[in-house]
């Protein structure tokens, strides 16, 4: 009789711990995809957000090599049209990126910025250089903090 009286406590485990692993495997990402770049030439950075719903604040902190890197501008996409945004590249190497609405968006795989850099001159060809997000904050329009996690970029310069 004990058997049988565990079976729920066991399977209730087993259901949750499934629910867990589905719940996190649907959470918010941050990503740049892997890019590629020749010396001289301007390469566009797309930020990706996957999975969002009722996204109305955004604050991202970019890093990148100034010594590979200059960044030119930052452009809202079709699906960011309704967001303000601010870009601080006041130091050379790091990007402060705020983006803010009344209204949230939603989506799924949604580039909110493209960010645009020249590769240097000089820059050798071969070498990878990241674009680093240490920083992330998300918030809906409900003013509730959204969860991401952060992936981040590389561009591969090539000859």
């Amino acid at each position: 009789m004990r058997s049988i009286r565990g079976f729920p406590f066991i399977c209730s485990i087993a259901v949750s711990i499934f629910l867990l692993g589905v719940t996190s495997s649907l959470a918010v990402e941050v990503y740049i995809p892997a890019l590629k770049g020749k010396p001289g030439n301007t390469v566009d950075v797309p930020i990706v957000i996957d999975r969002v719903e009722q996204l109305a604040g955004i604050k991202l902190i970019l890093n990148y090599d100034k010594e590979v890197l200059k960044f030119r501008e930052g452009n809202k996409t079709k699906g960011t049209q309704s967001l303000m945004h601010i870009i601080n590249d006041r130091q050379p190497g790091r990007l402060v990126i705020v983006m803010a609405g009344a209204k949230g968006i939603n989506g799924k795989d949604l580039t909110i910025m493209v960010l645009s850099f020249e590769v240097k001159k000089g820059s050798s060809a071969g070498k990878t250089t990241r674009i680093e997000i240490p920083e992330v904050q998300l918030m809906s329009e409900s003013l509730k903090d959204i969860k991401a996690e952060i992936k981040a970029g590389s561009i591969a310069i090539s000859p």
